[in-house]
């Protein structure tokens, strides 16, 4: 990573409660498909950077927990998207993170590995298959078309369509932040 750690002992106040979001509770739970703090205590992946600033931080974070404990949408579904961002961007740490939650929400080592190829896994429901085909075209065009947005909206809801929106966009940036500060997943 191209920022220094940030020593926990010297840690603002705001760094302090920060760090304590990703190294207590559910973000932390042993369960979880992949963890943001290693065993020694360091944060890894976004809050490693998002750390840097606390106010962004913050902010942040709570958008991630949105995304990943309060959306409608299925978890598979989700992270069907998800995967899609990380391999448009080759994004490592996100692809390591999301095939292993992914994979935690039940999708197979083929569909993973179709994921990776940019297809659409065989036998996606209809929410799963609406989530993948607008993913795409807003990956590839930055928006969906009238007849696009129409059978979006119409399978997923406006409201999970905003969701989606959201989720591509958010792990977007999270990519984009990821490559600028070398991000990189753990050594296996």
């Amino acid at each position: 990573m191209r920022a220094d750690d940030v020593d926990p002992a010297d840690m603002s106040d705001d760094q302090r409660s920060l760090y304590e979001w990703y190294t207590t509770g559910r973000r932390a739970s042993p369960d979880s498909p992949f963890q943001l703090s290693t065993t020694d205590g360091k944060l890894q992946g976004p809050p490693a950077v998002w750390i840097l600033s606390p106010a962004f931080g913050h902010a942040l974070q709570k958008i991630g927990g949105a995304v990943r404990y309060d959306s409608r949408l299925p978890a598979r579904g989700r992270e069907i998207a998800i995967l899609l961002v990380g391999h448009h961007h080759r994004s490592a740490f996100e692809i390591y993170a999301h095939t292993r939650a992914g994979a935690a929400a039940g999708l197979t080592s083929s569909d993973l590995a179709a994921l990776a190829d940019g297809s659409p896994p065989p036998g996606l429901s209809d929410v799963e298959d609406s989530i993948f085909q607008a993913t795409r075209a807003i990956l590839d065009r930055g928006t969906l078309d009238d007849d696009e947005y129409r059978d979006a909206a119409g399978v997923l809801t406006e409201a999970g369509l905003l969701e989606l929106v959201t989720i591509v966009g958010y792990y977007n940036m999270v990519a984009w932040q990821l490559a600028v500060f070398d991000v990189q997943p753990p050594a296996a």
